[in-house]
């Protein structure tokens, strides 16, 4: 299972696409928001508990890697 993760822009510049094994989104949602409750709030507070998640990969190890569903680049 994998996700497709798509960066529009805004239609400022092309689409990306983030091709993720569904194991990775899990770890990366599940440390995440673990780091994130940890961390208080700007008002100093504590982060309560909610069911959103974020996903990011900022080194794009994951970006147009069409080649992890056996396909080639569709764009």
């Amino acid at each position: 299972l994998f996700y497709v993760f798509v960066n529009l822009h805004n239609n400022e510049r092309p689409a990306e696409f983030f091709i993720v094994p569904s194991k990775v989104v899990a770890k990366k949602a599940k440390t995440g928001h673990a780091d994130w409750l940890k961390k208080p709030r700007r008002d100093g507070k504590p982060h309560k508990d909610n069911s959103m998640r974020k996903f990011n990969d900022m080194e794009e190890k994951y970006l147009n890697r069409w080649d992890l569903l056996g396909l080639k680049k569709i764009i």
